[in-house]
Formats: structure tokens, sequence, C-alpha cells
């Protein structure tokens, strides 16, 4: 028994001597930091976004742009808007033109691991016409802050760049 005993110990001892005790992380990984970036926030980890539904009596439409990467500084987002619904008759957004406009992701308490966001308002309008269904679609253009330029879209790709709102008429 005692030599059943010795045989076990010798087997374990070669086995753990055999082990490469030096673990190198940048042989199995390609670490490399993800460049900050503004994006729609999606629920969970979706990587699309969904449309946005409303009809004209909603009033507002709340979508989120978020900077899950953190930032020290303020970051300006600037966003097109195209689709057929038309601003100023069937929607509005505060500080917007027919083309687009920009908002603002201020960070919080200053932290850089924190996700900072913002909510863009879209406002409807009720009409008084019988149009159909309109539609909104919004895209982040680009985006900067005192580092310099803020890659826009999940990672700066083009997921969750476009966010689309989906009218229902009512009249």
């Amino acid at each position: 028994m005692k030599i059943y005993y010795l045989v076990i110990l010798f087997v374990s001892a070669a086995f753990l001597t055999a082990c490469d005790p030096d673990y190198e992380v940048s042989q199995y990984f390609d670490l490399e930091e993800l460049p900050g970036y503004v994006a729609f926030d999606a629920d969970g980890n979706n990587a699309t976004l969904d449309d946005f539904a409303a009809d004209e009596d909603d009033g507002v439409v709340e979508i989120i742009v978020e900077n899950p990467t953190g930032t020290l500084s303020d970051i300006t987002v600037n966003y097109a808007l195209s689709g057929s619904a038309v601003f100023g008759t069937d929607y509005n957004i505060e500080g917007a033109s027919a083309a687009g406009g920009s908002l603002t992701i201020r960070p919080n308490s200053g932290a850089v691991n924190e996700t900072n966001r913002t909510t863009l308002v879209v406002e409807l309008l009720t009409d008084g016409v019988a149009d159909g269904e309109k539609t909104i679609t919004l895209t982040l253009s680009d985006a900067s802050n005192s580092e310099g330029t803020v890659a826009v879209g999940r990672g700066g790709t083009d997921l969750l760049k476009t966010a689309n709102v989906v009218i229902a008429d009512v009249d």
C-alpha cells in the first residue's frame, strides 16, 4: 500500500512539474483597447434596434444615445434626419432642423468606466390630415469631445447607428 501512495505522489509531482508556469496573455488573446464610441441604446446586449412604434397622440418618443466606454468631457453628437415624416408638421425635435441636429452627452461624475447617456426627445405632432403611416430615420453621423473624434455606432461600426420611429396616423 505504501508503494501505491509513492507512485501516486511521483506521478502527481511529474504532472505538476511538466506544466508551464509562464502564462502570457498575449500568447492566447489579442488584447487591444476598444475605441470609445456613441450609439443608440438597445435592450440588453442586442446589436440591433427595434423600430420605435408610436402614434400622433403619444406626444413624445424618447430615444437614448449612449457612450458606454466612458468619457471625461462632454461629447457632441451630430445626427441626420430623414424619412417620410415632415419635420415641423409631423414631428419636432428641440434645437434641430429638417436636416438634423446635435446633442450632448455629459460625463457621469467624471468616472471613465460608467455608461454616459442622454435622451433625444421626438415630439409628435397631430397634423389633422389622414395621410397614413410615416417614418423618421435618425442616423448618428459624427461625434467629438475635447480629446478628439469619437467613433459612431457600436465599436465604431454601423451597428446601433440608426434608429427608426414609425408613426401611426390617427387622423
